[in-house]
């Protein structure tokens, strides 16, 4: 297939990468940032470098928008007049925007819209995708293919539940780092370097996550196997619990999907 990518920056570059190893496509890029461009300098054979936007996307099977989202109704206007309506398929990757507005650009097309998160930039992602106007079977595995090449992925069958994984895997990172950085706050105080504390605490945190999904034991089965009668982990968790740990992460995301509102 020939994919367009227009915007090659950290989430637009990651799956431009991603593509490129896949080596079954032909990859056509428009990004005016030359930092962007030196990024995929040396792929010349790979990858082709489009002079506009309109022409990204001409005969283009599929045109990923990965552009920020005030910048996607300027990007449609100008490639509203090259998309082929009967065979381009639009793939947005751009936050909170959604199809209707794709739709008010290019009528009844085929649109993807998926919500990727920062961890794709090394692999290890979740996207979640919702398809409209997209029948073939054949075309919907090639573009979850793309994303499984970046990390995990989800189909789901309303656009709504994309903007319901916002607080769940897009805004997480944000939490996680915030309990990672105090915990490397809390390593420190007791004596550890910074370059130490962030070490470890990234690393704990890393384990845990890859231990449960490889066991498929549910979170409270390993929390109580590692809190012992009477231990000092328990009393750790008791912390937590009497400080609204639970509560303020459900506040957290309750709040951020709001804002969506």
């Amino acid at each position: 297939m020939k994919i367009s990518v227009i915007g090659a920056g950290n989430m637009g570059g990651a799956l431009i990468e991603a593509i490129i190893k896949m080596d079954k496509h032909d990859i056509t890029i428009f990004d005016p940032s030359e930092k962007a461009r030196a990024r995929f300098a040396d792929l010349k054979k790979a990858v082709v470098f489009a002079g506009s936007e309109a022409e990204a996307v001409n005969g283009a099977d599929i045109a990923i928008i990965a552009v920020k989202p005030k910048f996607v109704d300027d990007v449609c206007n100008k490639i509203a007049g090259s998309i082929d309506k009967e065979k381009t398929v639009i793939l947005s990757v751009a936050a909170g925007v959604k199809v209707a507005v794709y739709e008010k650009h290019f009528g009844n097309i085929g649109i993807v819209r998926t919500m990727p998160n920062l961890p794709a930039l090394c692999g290890e992602g979740y996207t979640g995708l919702y398809f409209k106007n997209i029948d073939d079977e054949k075309l919907r595995s090639e573009i979850i293919e793309i994303f499984s090449s970046v990390g995990e992925t989800g189909v789901f069958p309303s656009e709504d539940m994309i903007d319901r994984l916002i607080p769940v895997t897009s805004s997480s990172p944000a939490y996680i780092c915030l309990l990672i950085e105090a915990m490397a706050d809390g390593a420190v105080r007791l004596g550890f370097t910074r370059e130490e504390a962030y070490r470890m605490c990234e690393q704990a945190v890393l384990g845990t996550a890859q231990y449960l999904k490889e066991s498929k034991m549910h979170p409270a089965e390993l929390k109580d196997r590692v809190c012992s009668p009477a231990g000092t982990t328990i009393e750790a968790v008791l912390a937590l619990e009497e400080n609204g740990f639970r509560n303020s992460i459900l506040q957290a995301m309750e709040k951020c999907y709001k804002k969506l509102g």
